[in-house]
């Protein structure tokens, strides 16, 4: 069946569309390939299922639920905050959206807004919102520790780490909060492209250094303390006549492992960096704004025409390639064993061999979509779906 849904996701990650839905009614332009037909190795039982008020509805989002201290912690939109144990009761309510906003975005509106998040650290969760304002929230109770107002949305995950809280902004502020009082502490502006994608990459804490994707097709490293720039290296040169052809951001969340990075672009390449010395150890052509995956000597990458690979870590070379879900609107995989996992906007959930690439099952979660990866614990599969259902599962 052809669909329109890829023009318009794509569409919708374009900076300025904040209010854009994934779903209308332009005229169809790619074929989305149909549901793999295979027959199941195994099935996979439901633990239990609840819901967070909408969920993302039809708008462009990366929330994704969070596993913490032995609690399952998830966000909708519209600013339903909800945790739950592990068994699927609920424990606590936060509804962001009667929180007054102070700030030029949204004053005190019946949409939160929530768009990037969680984190969880401290014994708190924190969040940021397409309002421009980052939340501290008591893990235990859900009570709002703090509210503090930062330079633009907040559209990825904060990283917390030494007491502070990291967001980068969707007009390229990078800005660093107390973690326990939301006191700003520093704020660099970032030079921005005149068109970028509208998602942003999570920044990454290690060793008192920020690593950030950007959108000009770098990732930078920057000190944690002051926010000054220490290194940064290129995974995109832009081309093409028109601005869109130029897009190079880098907004997938980089894989560290030890001292290596590995970063991948919008229109650009999977790099491998040591950072200890600077180096670029291989380059090989991506495309994918996808977070990275990885598992043993593995990455597993999902690129924009919602291909799956499996790349060998230490040289680059591409291990297999699974094409069959081309244009299904898949998530960022997730390793879970021996099977690596993706979703896909109609709301089937594939398992994947890991060292194959071939399907060894799937199961049609919710028809409303699957638009972030699965979170895989030790003994559960947690889902988040389009249309809010949180989904926990037996792992395979």
């Amino acid at each position: 069946m052809v669909k329109a849904w890829r023009a318009a996701s794509l569409a919708c990650l374009l900076v300025g569309l904040s209010a854009c839905s994934l779903f209308n009614s332009e005229e169809d332009v790619v074929q989305m390939a149909p549901v793999p037909e295979f027959e199941n190795q195994f099935t996979v039982g439901k633990q239990w299922e609840t819901r967070v008020g909408k969920g993302v509805d039809d708008y462009f989002s990366a929330l994704s639920p969070v596993v913490a201290y032995d609690s399952v912690f998830a966000a909708a939109r519209y600013g339903q905050v909800r945790a739950f144990d592990l068994a699927g009761k609920r424990l606590w309510d936060q509804d962001l959206s009667r929180v007054e906003s102070n700030n030029r975005f949204s004053g005190n509106t019946p949409n939160a807004r929530v768009s990037g998040g969680l984190t969880a650290a401290y014994r708190r969760i924190y969040l940021g919102t397409e309002n421009a304002d980052v939340f501290a929230l008591n893990a235990e109770t859900g009570e709002i520790v703090w509210q503090a107002e930062v330079a633009g949305e907040v559209l990825a995950a904060p990283a917390v780490e030494d007491s502070l809280v990291v967001v980068i902004t969707s007009n390229g502020h990078l800005v660093a909060l107390d973690a326990h009082s939301g006191e700003q502490k520093w704020d660099i502006k970032i030079d921005q492209p005149a068109l970028s994608l509208r998602s942003k990459a999570p920044p990454i804490i290690s060793n008192g250094a920020i690593i950030l994707g950007r959108s000009d097709g770098k990732i930078g490293l920057y000190l944690l303390e002051s926010g000054q720039l220490l290194f940064e290296t290129k995974l995109a040169q832009p081309k093409g006549s028109t601005e869109i052809d130029r897009i190079v951001d880098v907004d997938s969340k980089p894989a560290l492992i030890g001292s290596q990075l590995y970063a991948v672009a919008y229109n650009g390449n999977l790099i491998s960096v040591n950072l200890r010395s600077g180096e670029e150890d291989w380059k090989r052509s991506y495309s994918a704004y996808q977070n990275i995956a990885s598992s043993g000597l593995n990455l597993f990458v999902t690129d924009v025409s919602d291909n799956v690979y499996s790349i060998e870590r230490n040289n680059g070379i591409e291990k297999w390639t699974q094409g069959a879900l081309s244009y299904r609107i898949v998530t960022a995989p997730a390793v879970d064993g021996n099977k690596v996992l993706v979703g896909d906007s109609e709301g089937y959930l594939y398992w994947l061999d890991r060292e194959t690439g071939e399907f060894a099952s799937k199961m049609l979660v919710d028809k409303s979509g699957l638009y972030v990866a699965p979170v895989v614990t030790s003994d559960k599969i947690i889902l988040q779906t389009r249309s809010g259902k949180l989904i926990a599962l037996d792992r395979s």
